[in-house]
């Protein structure tokens, strides 16, 4: 658990898997990725922050998108 920056209140400690879209630029143009990270959320205000692992599994699902391209 750790202190909500954005409201100053709240802290971090409820988690769920949810699944993310997003895409990166690439030399082969844009690259389209789907992902399921553990997202935190604090219990004050909402916000969402992302798990630290989830740079890991963004950048791995990249790779494997951006292989299939050829």
């Amino acid at each position: 658990m750790w202190a909500c920056a954005f409201c100053g209140k709240g802290v971090f400690k409820q988690q769920r898997t949810e699944r993310i879209s997003f895409r990166q630029s690439s030399d082969k143009g844009y690259v389209r990725c789907q992902v399921a990270v553990m997202v935190f959320v604090c219990d004050a205000c909402g916000t969402r922050s992302l798990d630290p692992e989830a740079t890991k599994i963004m950048d791995a699902a990249f790779r494997r998108e951006y292989a299939k391209l050829g």
